[in-house]
């Protein structure tokens, strides 16, 4: 720009604004204003601008072959908050750049990283939220790897060959990614996600609630504590299961199912308890044999043994222990005699 024009630098951690501000005075630069703001928000601050170049917070993968640290120090985690950053500032650079420039409305973004995530599928979401288009480079940068269109199961816009990867086995230089998107008018899209919820929501209406469909739902009022918005405890999300399953048996009891068969198990009924299943064990274990239905009827009436009291055996263990003690103090008199 030979110091013509106004060149704004931006950075959002304040240490690296201290560095920028001396390497701004070394080279002798008069006409740029160093800022230190959040770059999602520079849209609203800033008047719209001829060009804009996003250098974007990455995992910095492409560091890999000087610091083999990188691969243990990041997860998918990372590489998925960086991308959902990147797509966050890449639309904020786009709406700061004035598509009708004369000299201008392009946009270039780079990362230090390799991964599709930080890369191809940024630059692909913002061909679909802004009107944007990708533009090939000079000559001068026309060395590199062309970018990825197809990525295992994903598919980007045709245009990403259009960008350039640089690889540190391949060209000697940490790894890098590049690409620059032309604005094609100022207008924002309105491509509003798609929320499958509020399209069902629109197309299934009052009247295809069936009371076939109807019988297969359950209303379960809310609690008090859960209306007043405050965390349930763990006794109250018991006693709410508890109350749920009773409703759920009733209302099954009040409308049956259409069809029954009999190897279906209801779904509502708590599952069986010790004594059912040994019954059940049982009963298999009796059937082809004789009926022993009057010895089980007599074991049942069958007087069983008076359990002890806890004070009734701790006397028994006093007494014990007395008879214990005479029994060693007469032998040893007959010893002594």
């Amino acid at each position: 720009m030979r110091n013509t024009g106004t060149l704004f630098a931006n950075d959002l951690r304040r240490d690296r604004c201290k560095a920028l501000v001396a390497n701004v005075h070394r080279l002798g630069l008069t006409n740029v204003v160093v800022t230190n703001l959040d770059g999602k928000k520079l849209s609203k601050m800033l008047p719209r601008l001829d060009r804009v170049l996003l250098d974007a917070p990455c995992t910095g993968s492409g560091i890999i072959a000087r610091d083999p640290s990188v691969k243990v120090k990041r997860g998918q985690k990372d590489f998925e908050n960086h991308s959902r950053l990147q797509k966050e500032l890449l639309a904020a650079a786009i709406d700061m750049v004035d598509a009708g420039s004369k000299t201008g409305g392009y946009v270039v973004y780079s990362t230090c990283s390799v991964s599709v995530e930080e890369n191809e599928a940024v630059v692909d979401h913002a061909l679909k939220t802004r009107n944007v288009e990708l533009v090939s480079f000079t000559s001068s940068v026309s060395f590199g790897v062309e970018g990825l269109t197809k990525y295992r199961e994903r598919r980007f816009h045709p245009s990403l060959n259009l960008t350039r990867r640089y690889y540190p086995h391949v060209h000697n230089m940490d790894g890098f990614f590049v690409a620059k998107l032309k604005k094609t008018s100022n207008k924002v899209p309105e491509r509003a996600k798609k929320d499958r919820a509020k399209v069902d929501d629109k197309e299934w209406g009052e009247e295809h609630w069936t009371p076939a469909f109807m019988e297969s739902v359950v209303d379960f009022e809310a609690t008090s504590g859960q209306a007043a918005g405050t965390k349930k405890t763990a006794r109250e999300k018991k006693r709410q299961h508890r109350q749920n399953l009773m409703d759920a048996r009733g209302f099954q009891q009040k409308y049956p199912p259409r069809s029954e068969s009999a190897g279906m198990a209801n779904e509502a009924e708590e599952p069986l308890s010790k004594k059912s299943k040994l019954r059940d064990k049982r009963e298999k274990r009796t059937q082809g044999q004789p009926n022993n239905e009057l010895l089980d009827a007599a074991n049942e009436q069958r007087p069983r043994r008076p359990v002890l009291p806890n004070t009734a055996k701790k006397a028994k263990k006093v007494v014990k222990k007395k008879s214990n003690g005479m029994v060693k103090r007469q032998k040893a008199e007959a010893k002594e005699s």
